[in-house]
């Protein structure tokens, strides 16, 4: 912060913004974000828009890359998020676009807080194209972060704390109700987890876990499941680079023969004719659990 506040004096000397510069500066040390009086002066200072052209524009000279620890710029990301023009807008969104790449959760936090805050009596529309973005891309991350982590596929860079920091600032982005925090759970355990351990990982009573997930899934978590075990088998069997052999392991089952009794039971065939049958287009193992 301190290195960007010379930068923009220096840069100020003998150009027509000198003022203007010295202005901001005296306001971006003033303000305390948990009091909105305080940001009136960046309202009055964003309106100058060849200023506020002329400032990102030395901020991405001084700052090429967004800082590690975005705090001290916080000032100078809302001042920009109160001036309705576009090329100004593309700063904030190419900070944005900055962290989601590097999966920062700081500064992912620090640009959400800046819009909300500015955008607070939704009086700035500029904002709702930034505000979408930013939606867009929390969502995609959530959706690798709760979705089942099967195999070679991609994962989120962001953690539950930072989803759930965001979810201040996005009044749309709603996680971690309870089948969400199931099945984010669920993906971070190995095995096949029992009902109690989901209870535990989701921090609830077992009775009381028991209770919402019933009225949340329509059927008791001994069910669910036992269906999640069948769509997982089937998955890991439609991949036929996995032995047979990991596949009864990873779904708890010691011997081959109780994981061949087991696919016999619940499927009508075992594991091998199981894997040639779902080679065929089309097909699959059971219809109970198409919608999982």
């Amino acid at each position: 912060m301190r290195r960007l506040r010379a930068s923009l004096e220096q840069a100020s000397l003998r150009t027509e913004w000198d003022g203007w510069v010295k202005r901001v500066l005296t306001a971006a040390g003033q303000v305390d974000f948990s009091r909105p009086g305080s940001w009136n002066p960046l309202v009055s200072l964003s309106g100058n828009i060849p200023a506020m052209r002329w400032l990102v524009r030395q901020i991405r000279l001084c700052n090429p890359v967004p800082p590690e620890q975005p705090h001290g710029e916080a000032a100078f990301f809302m001042l920009a998020a109160f001036c309705p023009d576009n090329r100004v807008l593309g700063f904030l969104i190419d900070t944005w676009r900055h962290y989601c790449r590097t999966g920062n959760g700081r500064g992912l936090l620090s640009c959400a807080r800046a819009q909300s805050l500015a955008n607070r009596q939704e009086e700035y529309p500029h904002l709702n194209v930034f505000y979408n973005l930013m939606m867009g891309d929390v969502l995609r991350q959530y959706r690798l972060y709760a979705a089942p982590a099967d195999r070679g596929s991609a994962t989120s860079s962001l953690t539950e704390r930072d989803f759930r920091a965001l979810a201040k600032y996005l009044p749309d982005f709603h996680p971690f109700g309870l089948r969400e925090r199931v099945q984010a759970a669920q993906n971070r355990m190995t095995g096949t987890p029992t009902g109690g351990e989901l209870a535990r990982a989701c921090c609830m009573s077992d009775s009381a876990f028991r209770r919402q997930f019933r009225q949340e899934f329509g059927i008791p978590v001994s069910e669910w499941l036992r269906r999640q075990r069948m769509a997982r088998i089937e998955r890991m069997l439609r991949s036929p680079d996995i032995p047979l052999c990991q596949v009864a392991e990873e779904n708890g089952f010691r011997m081959p023969s109780t994981f061949a009794d087991y696919c016999r039971r619940n499927f009508g065939a075992p594991p091998g004719q199981l894997r040639r049958r779902l080679a065929e287009p089309g097909n699959g193992l059971c219809s109970e659990i198409s919608d999982l």
